[in-house]
């Protein structure tokens, strides 16, 4: 899942290996600025818990 907020875009995945969804969040121009280190068992958790994440970063225009 995709989604743009406060000027980031978040991404949610399922990750085999960790057996949970994942998330990273990337500025405007592409680059990681976060992602998860635990796994999630619900990809709505992982999406607020990169939502938290964007919020603890500077707003991007």
């Amino acid at each position: 899942m995709r989604e743009n907020y406060n000027g980031y875009e978040l991404s949610t995945a399922w990750d085999d290996g960790a057996l949970g969804f994942g998330f990273s969040v990337h500025d405007k121009n592409g680059t990681e600025v976060s992602h998860s280190v635990d796994p999630y068992f619900y990809e709505e958790n992982a999406l607020i818990a990169a939502r938290a994440a964007a919020d603890a970063l500077p707003a991007q225009e």
